[in-house]
């Protein structure tokens, strides 16, 4: 994978005009915004957010200026997913949130959109503003619970308490959202098997339709893996993290919800379109400090230091993929759905770039998997069994 600063002249260097606008008339995009603000930083956050809210008018101008400049550069290219994530975009008044959208729908055909996505902290939302959100046609809102434990809650960071998330759940479903995710977090210090189904048998009785369960990372740097780091915390053992995840395989059925991907569990037709388009590998197109984008063979993400970013200072990076590396990138996120992928259909497509060697070396690296029920093959799909989930990372590394 080549990375490619935009200061120096590369013919592999992320295109303008005709290259980009073809890819982008091959089917609608999805569209990420991310708006980088919260009132205060989760101890487990490595993401790019700030508190600062004074930067939010020069953040908001650029990225006015940015769906101007992609809308006219693509063409004003149809959009069939719209994700506005962060961050906490549910700290934007209304005003300002219909402002956004009206410069989206300018720069960009919104005709085919299947699904408008808002993400909400639950300590910030009322009931005016979700019936406002939705009055302008946002249909899908995630909601940041993690867990119904007060104890916890404070220990992550989190500015709501568990009586504050499930009334957001249901001021959600009282202002008419009909597709209502809630993050659930697992891992976390101090957190017990009990609790983690008590929390999900309660949000999915609070409205909720579809569930992410996040294991708790904290591989880069964030004030909870210094405590960690320092002895302060201890992080459960791999063992009851994975005695969680199994139970929640066996629980959430009885609920209704049914896995779809690794982490994500949802009731029947409320799946998250815009996230499956990532582990399909369809193209989207991402706006804002530290988004990224995808139209294939370019990949690019944008600066993540958000002042330098607003006064259209920062570096981005672009990554022109190899064919190999796009082959290579259909098993790593493909296997990530549960239904699995077409694996016959992957060698024909590695025979048409001359790689058929390198999917042979994969199945002579996946056949112990295959042997020991960690993998499934039926016809021409290969995906992961129920106990290969809990390995899925030692599958993948494969295809890194």
């Amino acid at each position: 994978m080549k990375r490619i600063s935009e200061t120096q002249p590369n013919p592999k260097a992320l295109p303008s005009g005709e290259a980009l606008r073809s890819i982008a008339r091959t089917e609608p995009l999805g569209l990420y915004i991310h708006l980088p603000f919260c009132i205060d930083r989760c101890t487990y956050c490595s993401f790019t957010t700030t508190c600062d809210h004074t930067l939010l008018p020069a953040v908001l101008t650029r990225l006015g200026l940015d769906m101007t400049r992609w809308g006219q550069s693509l063409d004003r290219p149809q959009v069939d997913t719209l994700y506005l994530g962060g961050g906490t975009p549910s700290i934007l008044p209304l005003g300002e949130l219909s402002a956004l959208q009206s410069r989206i729908r300018t720069c960009f055909d919104l005709g085919p959109l299947q699904e408008a996505t808002i993400e909400a902290n639950p300590g910030t939302v009322e009931l005016a503003w979700m019936q406002g959100t939705r009055r302008m046609g946002w249909d899908r809102i995630s909601l940041g619970v993690q867990t119904l434990d007060d104890k916890l809650l404070a220990r992550l960071g989190r500015i709501h308490d568990a009586r504050e998330g499930l009334a957001a759940l249901k001021m959600a479903c009282d202002a008419g959202f009909e597709r209502i995710s809630a993050d659930l977090m697992i891992g976390i210090p101090g957190q017990d098997l009990a609790r983690v189904i008590s929390d999900a048998r309660a949000i999915a009785k609070a409205g909720a339709n579809h569930l992410s369960i996040y294991m708790l990372d904290l591989d880069k740097a964030c004030p909870m893996k210094t405590e960690v780091e320092q002895g302060i915390l201890q992080l459960p053992s791999d063992e009851e993290v994975a005695e969680s995840f199994e139970v929640l395989q066996e629980e959430l059925p009885n609920l209704g919800f049914l896995a779809y991907e690794i982490s994500n569990y949802a009731q029947r037709g409320h799946e998250s379109i815009h996230n499956t388009r990532y582990w399909e590998r369809r193209p989207y197109l991402g706006l804002g400090p530290s988004a990224a984008s995808h139209l294939e063979p370019w990949r690019w993400t944008e600066s993540a230091d958000i002042q330098a970013w607003s006064a259209s200072a920062g570096m981005r990076e672009v990554q022109w993929l190899e064919p190999s590396e796009c082959l290579a990138e259909i098993p790593l996120l493909g296997l990530r759905m549960l239904r699995g992928i077409d694996w016959d259909g992957l060698r024909a497509h590695a025979e048409t770039l001359g790689l058929l060697k390198t999917v042979s070396g994969w199945e002579d690296d996946l056949a112990p998997f295959l042997q020991h029920g960690l993998l499934v093959r039926e016809g021409p799909i290969l995906r992961f069994s129920r106990k290969g989930l809990l390995l899925s990372n030692q599958v993948l590394q494969i295809f890194v």
